[in-house]
């Protein structure tokens, strides 16, 4: 009687370990297939990383030095950190977008074009966030140094800009209230991922980071603009 009653117990207990191995089965197999479909869903609706228009701009990160802080206080940077990916229009439409240019303080074109940047910035600067990234360009006579990147930025004197031939306090404008960054040494490689073709070269990224404007992708085939920074930021912020 035992023997028969233990026989019992065990072909249910085998059937009930039968059944509860391939629950666990199904339920490993629903996992994958719910990883999967997650993971095809975020990377096919991520966009892409790049400095293109409609692309996902590329991180920034390098030494920034405020305006107004001494010559030597400089401190990392992301922005990353900044941006807001979650960024809607309808969801907050006073969101600042932000104006990112990179110059070189010994490019004569960025010497001409730093008032320009002066005036974009008494006209949106309370729209856009500003940033400029200096850079260093493999040509002759383009070796500059911090106290010269903030003397360009804070328009004080200090002889060494545009190419050791101008003293930085005398260039056009005003002085640059908003964030410099340190990329001289391209330890980080920021003009290879932004795809730098010269300076100064400039892009207006959305709040999320999505890229709305790139210089580059506005030249006619005889390389001139069709259209102005200052008539970009009319069109994409009106």
């Amino acid at each position: 009687m035992n023997s028969t009653c233990f026989g019992a117990s065990k072909r249910e207990i085998l059937a009930d370990e039968d059944a509860s191995a391939r629950l666990v089965a199904a339920m490993a197999v629903f996992g994958v297939f719910t990883i999967i479909f997650a993971g095809v869903m975020l990377f096919t609706n991520a966009p892409s990383i790049g400095p293109q228009e409609g692309e996902l701009a590329p991180n920034l990160s390098a030494p920034a030095h405020k305006y107004g802080d001494s010559v030597d206080t400089w401190s990392n940077w992301q922005f990353y950190d900044e941006i807001d990916r979650t960024w809607t229009v309808e969801t907050d439409p006073n969101a600042k977008w932000y104006l990112i240019q990179f110059t070189d303080t010994d490019c004569p074109y960025c010497w001409d074009d730093a008032g320009e940047m002066s005036e974009h910035h008494v006209d949106y600067g309370d729209r856009v966030i500003f940033i400029s990234v200096a850079v260093e360009l493999d040509i002759p006579g383009h070796s500059s140094t911090r106290e010269e990147i903030v003397a360009f930025q804070e328009r004080t004197q200090y002889d060494g800009c545009r190419s050791g031939k101008k003293d930085c306090g005398t260039r056009p404008g005003q002085a640059h209230t908003w964030l410099y960054l340190d990329d001289r040494d391209g330890s980080d490689s920021l003009e290879s991922q932004w795809e730098v073709p010269g300076t100064p070269f400039t892009l207006l990224i959305k709040p999320d980071g999505i890229v709305a404007w790139n210089a580059r992708q506005h030249l006619s085939s005889q390389g001139q603009p069709t259209e102005s920074v200052h008539d970009a930021l009319g069109r994409l912020l009106a």
